[in-house]
């Protein structure tokens, strides 16, 4: 798929990093294929093994693996440029690329030893991750037990490790407190259960993990306390694109899936719209109708905003990064902020397109239908719920404590 509405370029070419493979020509190069793929992939509720081998070929499953392990270390600018391509010509391809990106960069946070089991095989070694910890931990000497169950796990049946979310008891005689954690486990001491049934994003095959009695050592535990701060045990010696904090990086890469699928529907509108009248009216060609340039007009230029916003964000979290900066607690939560942001006006200019092309966006042969759903799905997802964004900002703003999130 070609889109008009996503530019080849950043908008500002300041903040992109020349890579030896570019992600983001790859992105747009596999796209045809990715969307022709896609209703197969709906079909069976996971995407196909020709667009995970097209993800993996144009560069898009490595591009937050360290590279010394043969990644790209990509800047967040590059990645939402990618994704929003990927994201444009299949939703669900994108938002398994952004889960197991982010789950990249994710490891890229333990310490060493842990990269290596993970990327020895290869930099396109693909984990998924769970954050909420539905889980028991118990402290064994060199590490943990863990029981629970994890879904969604989006990409789960593409990847070969996972991060999961788990509560540890690091002290019982401090009266039980917790800290909470990401663990690392092989995806072959997991049992994964068919039970993605949601209407929007079905191909993301958002399964369940589970374990009744599995083994991690200490070296394969990330405390997520210290890393929404930026505090990392592998961040020592590591490159500036691991040293970025946490929350900020993971949802502004979200941001682009959102991004992709409003200009899709740009995109297709304005292909039809010269073609295509608009019934019981005068109009033959919906472009010749105020009220449709007008609409049209108000939803690009929602995207445009969007889109810049995105960038800003993302320049944002690599300057923290590459400077060593860690952010307050409000800086943090003006990009949960903009998540939400960019997901509901997303989704509203994507309504706005929709209801230009008509009931007939509507046909299961259309591939509106498929975007509409999806965008209805992933914009509710609790990191981009805009109404939990907004007043974790606001509160952050207005110095009201405590939070009502730890994951910020």
């Amino acid at each position: 798929m070609t889109t008009t509405a996503l530019p080849v370029d950043a908008p500002s070419g300041a903040g992109r990093t020349p890579e030896p493979i570019d992600p983001v020509a790859r992105a747009a190069a596999v796209a045809p294929l990715l969307a022709e793929q896609r209703p197969i992939g709906e079909s069976r509720r996971q995407l196909t093994d020709a667009t995970v081998a097209a993800l993996a070929d144009a560069g898009q499953l490595r591009t937050w693996v360290p590279r010394r392990f043969g990644g790209l270390e990509t800047d967040t600018p590059t990645v939402i440029d990618a994704t929003a391509r990927i994201s444009a010509a299949d939703p669900a391809a994108g938002w398994v690329t952004m889960i197991l990106s982010c789950a990249d960069f994710l490891v890229g946070m333990l310490e060493q030893r842990a990269q290596q089991e993970v990327w020895s095989a290869g930099p396109d070694t693909s984990v998924c991750a769970v954050f909420n910890p539905s889980s028991t931990s118990e402290r064994v000497p060199g590490g943990w037990r863990v029981r629970g169950r994890w879904l969604p796990a989006s990409g789960c049946r593409h990847a070969s490790w996972a991060l999961l979310g788990v509560p540890l008891a690091e002290d019982p005689r401090a009266g039980g407190a917790t800290t909470r954690a990401s663990v690392l486990i092989p995806m072959s001491e997991l049992t994964v259960t068919a039970s993605w049934n949601a209407i929007g994003m079905r191909a993301t095959g958002s399964d369940t993990l589970e374990t009744v009695d599995a083994f991690v050592p200490e070296h394969r535990v990330l405390r997520l306390g210290p890393a929404l701060e930026g505090r990392f045990p592998g961040s020592y010696g590591a490159s500036w694109r691991h040293r970025s904090p946490l929350m900020p990086t993971l949802s502004t890469h979200m941001m682009a899936v959102y991004l992709g699928m409003a200009a899709s529907a740009l995109d297709v509108v304005l292909a039809t719209s010269g073609t295509k009248g608009l019934t019981f009216t005068t109009y033959s060609r919906a472009a010749e109708s105020g009220g449709v340039q007008t609409a049209v007009a108000k939803a690009a230029l929602t995207i445009d905003a969007m889109w810049a916003l995105a960038h800003h964000a993302g320049r944002e979290v690599d300057w923290w990064a590459r400077t060593g900066t860690r952010p307050s607690t409000a800086d943090r939560a003006r990009v949960r902020g903009w998540t939400g942001h960019v997901a509901a006006q997303c989704r509203e200019a994507l309504d706005q397109l929709v209801s230009c092309y008509g009931a007939s966006a509507f046909a299961e042969t259309n591939p509106l239908q498929a975007t509409v759903r999806d965008m209805h799905a992933a914009s509710r997802h609790a990191v981009a719920n805009p109404i939990t964004g907004t007043e974790i900002y606001g509160r952050a703003l207005l110095g009201v404590e405590p939070s009502i999130a730890t994951l910020i």
